[in-house]
């Protein structure tokens, strides 16, 4: 499978990803994708600017990196990488049990409900989408058929959280609030363009800034499927990033390497306004981008 998000009319996408085999080849542009958040009004406070600062800063001292994260630096500057998701999924398990979890909250509907919920949770998926959407058929484009649905992404929302309220015992209250956050949808009418090649889902695109209640302007989604002669290539150069490449990274930030900088605050500490504030690197931890004087 292939997904790419992108600004329309835009030369490089914001997030492209591509499944190969068992690995998943991400790469992403973190300052475009900041600029685009940067247009919400919530964004637009002295907080929000002082987190795009931040970003700014991060994205400049990824050279100090070693050279054994180079796969991070890369990830940072929008290269591709590589992800093994089997050793991210047994990263995430054996991080869930230091935690004295089981893991099961964050994962997949199959992790929690049996054949027969499952089943019952996507009919009420296919339900709410098909007692709301219209479909207008739109002709072929470069092979494919086409077909325009359209739906109130609000009452759909609504509807599908109506639909899931009997196994929420069975789904967990966090996943159930998940879930129910749907309901917030924007009242907005959101049109998917559905392409069909060869009797197979070839690709969906529809403007995912009509699913933001505060994003100005379109940001066109697609989600490719390819199948059968069609061959989804790995990109070439890709640099495999493991879960240890994120930790070290942490760490080195935590432990104030790079010795590098002008005093600047870093982009990884816990200042408020830094977009990784608040988490494990936070503490008081002496700004790894800045000089020892």
């Amino acid at each position: 499978m292939t997904f790419k998000l992108a600004k329309k009319d835009a030369d490089k996408p914001l997030v492209e990803l591509r499944g190969v085999a068992q690995k998943m080849y991400v790469r992403g542009d973190l300052k475009a994708i900041a600029e685009l958040g940067g247009k919400s009004e919530k964004s637009k406070s002295a907080k929000g600017a002082k987190g795009k600062q931040a970003l700014d800063e991060l994205l400049k001292k990824a050279d100090q990196l070693p050279p054994s994260l180079d796969a991070v630096k890369g990830a940072i500057k929008g290269d591709w990488v590589s992800l093994d998701t089997k050793s991210f999924e047994e990263f995430g398990k054996s991080f869930g049990k230091d935690k004295g979890t089981s893991g099961k909250a964050n994962g997949s509907l199959s992790d929690s409900l049996d054949p027969k919920a499952q089943k019952q949770a996507l009919e009420a998926m296919r339900k709410a989408l098909m007692d709301n959407a219209k479909f207008v058929d739109a002709g072929s484009k470069d092979g494919a058929d086409h077909v325009k649905v359209t739906a109130n992404a609000k009452t759909v929302g609504k509807q599908v959280v109506e639909g899931l309220k009997p196994l929420k015992d069975k789904l967990g209250d966090k996943r159930f609030d998940k879930f129910s956050k749907w309901e917030d949808a924007p009242d907005k009418d959101v049109t998917v363009d559905v392409a069909v090649k060869d009797g197979m889902l070839s690709a969906l695109s529809f403007d995912a800034a009509k699913l933001d209640k505060e994003a100005k302007g379109e940001l066109p989604v697609t989600i490719g499927f390819k199948g059968g002669s069609e061959k989804i290539e790995a990109p070439s150069g890709a640099k495999e990033l493991k879960p240890q490449d994120l930790m070290g990274a942490a760490m080195f930030a935590f432990m104030g390497g790079g010795g590098q900088g002008g005093g600047a605050k870093s982009p990884f500490g816990s200042d408020a306004n830094s977009p990784f504030g608040g988490g494990p690197l936070g503490g008081g931890a002496q700004d790894p981008f800045s000089k020892s004087v």
